[in-house]
């Protein structure tokens, strides 16, 4: 059989097992991120995203899409972190970002990245007075922070005055969302940021868009343009490929988490093993029994017995 032929067979099912059977694309990977949030004919629902995010502090009417395919992702695509650049009709600057992966010093990435973004701001001569355009940071976890622990589904951070908890400066801004810990049913979403995280944690598991949603606009056309069957040839392929860097990523990160979880119940089990040997030495040492007999008995060393 043609080799050729044998690749295309396997394409055509890899494409049937990734995408076939959903009705809607996954916003948690890098084309679905892109195509959904990424792109001018789609800036509707980036702009209905901010601005649920924003509620009470301002309205942004437009954004200007800056660097849109600049994508921050390890080649092995471990990391999967996509961002977007974007600044709105009054000069604000505004990072979108979604990272799939778990990272240690997540926060203290997103403080770098946020101060090198100010940084550049830097203008040389003497003209400058270091006047700042603002710069507001979005960062998506789309995994546990504490594994079990309970924990709020938004952060919201800025510069503030720790003595009387009034804002020192506007210039920074960080809104943390953990995708994860979202729990609310369609029908319990009070407002758009809710429908929002629903969507980003459910989407490319539904069949249908929710009816409570379908009052806005907004997520009438979401349920159109988010369609698999809806993507184009090329686009098809991109989002085939980039459910399949997902998928991989996801079962590393399942892997992982087996592996720690097995690595700490053994590590569990063997100080247990520990406390109960010299549990056992110190109470045979109180009976008077000599000490190179109880470390026969117990697999301790004589000097170990001796201090205890």
């Amino acid at each position: 059989m043609n080799f050729s032929y044998i690749c295309n067979i396997n394409h055509i099912i890899f494409r049937h097992m990734n995408s076939a059977s959903a009705t809607f694309i996954n916003p948690l990977t890098d084309f679905g991120f892109k195509y959904l949030f990424g792109q001018e004919e789609h800036k509707q629902f980036l702009l209905s995203f901010l601005n649920s995010l924003m509620t009470g502090q301002r309205v942004i009417t437009d954004v200007e899409f800056v660097d849109k395919e600049r994508i921050n992702e390890d080649k092995d695509g471990r990391a999967l972190i996509y961002d977007l650049h974007c600044k709105t009709a009054d000069g604000h600057k505004i990072i979108v970002e979604m990272q799939n992966r778990y990272q240690t010093y997540f926060r203290d990435r997103a403080i770098f990245y946020m101060s090198g973004d100010i940084y550049h701001q830097g203008r040389r001569g003497s003209e400058w007075n270091y006047c700042l355009t603002p710069v507001y940071g979005v960062f998506m976890m789309n995994f546990d922070w504490h594994e079990g622990q309970e924990e709020p589904l938004r952060e919201d951070v800025c510069l503030m005055n720790e003595c009387t908890h009034e804002v020192f400066s506007d210039k920074m801004r960080m809104t943390f969302l953990k995708i994860p810990m979202m729990d609310k049913n369609a029908d319990d979403c009070r407002d758009t940021f809710d429908r929002w995280l629903y969507l980003l944690k459910h989407m490319d598991k539904m069949e249908v868009m929710p009816k409570v949603f379908m009052n806005d606009p907004v997520f009438r056309r979401l349920g159109e343009v988010a369609k698999v069957a809806a993507l184009t040839d090329n686009e098809r392929e991109a989002y085939d490929k980039s459910l399949k860097v997902y998928r991989d990523s996801y079962a590393i990160a399942e892997t992982e988490r087996a592996e720690g979880r097995e690595e700490g119940r053994a590590e569990g089990r063997a100080e247990g093993r520990a406390e109960e040997k010299l549990s056992n030495a110190r109470n045979l040492k109180k009976l008077g029994i000599p000490i190179d007999i109880i470390a026969k008995g117990v697999g301790l060393s004589e000097s170990e017995i001796a201090s205890l």
